[in-house]
C-alpha cells in the first residue's frame, strides 16, 4: 500500500512537504524486502532527482545510501550515507566541515 501510495503521490506532483513541485515524473521505482528486515529501494525522477538506499538488521539498524538532485541554485548536490550504531553519517561535498581546533586534543581515561 506505501509503495503505492508514494508513487500516486510523486505522478500528482506532492512536493514532499514545502518544496516546490518541479513538474519532473518518476521514470524509475524499483523496491524489495524480505522476511529477515532486509531491503532496498531506489528511484529516479525525470529531472535527475536519484535516491538509492538499502539496509538490513544486525543488532539494529544498519542502512546505507545516496541522493543526488539540482538545487535551487542550479548546483548539483549529491550526498552518501551511512547509518548505523554510530548515527547518521552523512558525506558530500555541499556539505560544510568544521574548522580544525586551534590545540591538540588529548584523551586520559583515569580508571
Amino acid at each position: 500500500m506505501a509503495a503505492v501510495v508514494a508513487l500516486v503521490s510523486c505522478e500528482r506532483g506532492y512536493s514532499g512537504g514545502g518544496g516546490r513541485f518541479s513538474g519532473a515524473n518518476l521514470v524509475n521505482d524499483q523496491r524489495s524486502q524480505n522476511a529477515y528486515g532486509e531491503y532496498s529501494f531506489q528511484y529516479e525522477t525525470s529531472d535527475g532527482t536519484y535516491r538509492q538506499e538499502e539496509g538490513s538488521q544486525n543488532n539494529g539498524q544498519l542502512t546505507r545510501g545516496r541522493y543526488s538532485y539540482t538545487s535551487p541554485e542550479g548546483q548539483p548536490v549529491e550526498i552518501a550515507f551511512v547509518a548505523d550504531h554510530g548515527g547518521f553519517q552523512p558525506s558530500g561535498a555541499v556539505l560544510p566541515v568544521a574548522p580544525q581546533l586551534p590545540y591538540q586534543r588529548v584523551q586520559t581515561f583515569n580508571h
